[in-house]
């Protein structure tokens, strides 16, 4: 009895152990079941993700071509039409024609301008001008110029000359050799100058050569070549001392000579403006002077060139300042 009962007990715990095996294995089943389906689900989300931005980015070529043919079509619409705008012009002349008619006054807009300063360059007609290095040589120096045309002018020079061994002309003074012709000896003597004195006229006609040209400088202004002739009528005066036979002494004996000088060259210069209506005047050039004594027959010969009765090629340079009319 006690046999069957432990059998009874042993079949009922294998029985009870092997549906508790079943039922926890159908649990896991599930279970992974479950799971699966999650996961297929996740992919299809995944899925459909990948298949919207993939539609996304097949949309996008197809917006940019649409965006091309609107600008397209608005850079056509702003097409120029000349024939267009001048039948508006017409009309607007016709209805100006039309109010003429009716005596009605037509107002135009006036634009707005913007004021600016404009410089505005005088246009001179004539220069007066003083040379100053000519001082030095004892001889006042005043010019007058005026314009004939456009570029070209006459000038015309006054000298007065007066030079002693003091003052401003003594380097000038000291450095003339004075000589007198001698008829009784038949030579040249040399004597001691006293002073220097005379007159005398210079003639030029100026071209202005950049004239033609779109500058701010205009004649009497700018560069220039001038031909010229000079006249001078020179008083010289001096002392020396000569063997009187008949007394048998030295007497004093006063020496004066006239001079006659001319003379012929080209100078080339330039006028520079300084303060609107002044000036300075650059020059440099060559003349042929030919001098000659009353009391002489002939040119005078020998001569140094710085002399005042030189004879021969001498060249010739100034400054002037001077103010513009």
């Amino acid at each position: 009895m006690k046999t069957k009962s432990v059998l009874l007990i042993i079949v009922t715990v294998f029985f009870t152990t092997v549906l508790s095996n079943k039922n926890f294995a159908q649990e896991s089943i599930d279970q992974k079941a479950k799971m699966l389906d999650l996961k297929l689900q996740l992919l299809d989300s995944k899925l459909e993700l990948l298949d919207s931005k993939i539609k996304i980015w097949e949309s996008k070529p197809a917006e940019l071509d649409i965006r091309l043919h609107e600008i397209d079509d608005k850079i056509k619409a702003m097409n120029f039409d000349p024939a267009g705008i001048n039948l508006k012009f017409l009309e607007v002349d016709a209805m100006i024609q039309e109010l003429k008619e009716v005596n009605i006054p037509v107002i135009m807009p006036v634009p707005a301008i913007q004021e600016q300063e404009v410089e505005f360059y005088k246009e001179y007609k004539s220069a007066i001008m003083l040379n100053p290095v000519s001082l030095f040589e004892g001889t006042f120096n005043l010019s007058y110029e005026r314009l004939l045309t456009d570029k070209f002018s006459i000038n015309i020079s006054a000298l007065a000359t007066y030079a002693t061994e003091q003052g401003m002309s003594q380097y000038f003074f000291k450095n003339q050799r004075f000589e007198y012709f001698n008829a009784l000896s038949d030579s040249y003597e040399i004597y001691k100058g006293e002073s220097i004195a005379g007159t005398g006229i210079v003639l030029q006609g100026k071209n202005y050569l950049m004239a033609n040209y779109k500058t701010k400088n205009k004649a009497p202004l700018g560069l220039y070549a001038a031909p010229q002739l000079m006249y001078r009528r020179i008083w010289i005066t001096g002392e020396t001392m000569e063997y009187n036979v008949d007394e048998d002494e030295w007497v004093e004996k006063e020496i004066k000579q006239r001079l006659n000088i001319c003379s012929a060259g080209v100078v080339l210069g330039t006028k520079i403006p300084v303060l609107k209506v002044l000036f300075v005047d650059i020059y440099v050039g060559g003349n042929i002077r030919l001098s000659k004594y009353d009391e002489e027959s002939g040119l005078t010969k020998y001569k140094k060139w710085y002399n005042i009765d030189y004879s021969g090629v001498f060249p010739t340079a100034g400054i002037g300042i001077g103010i513009l009319k």
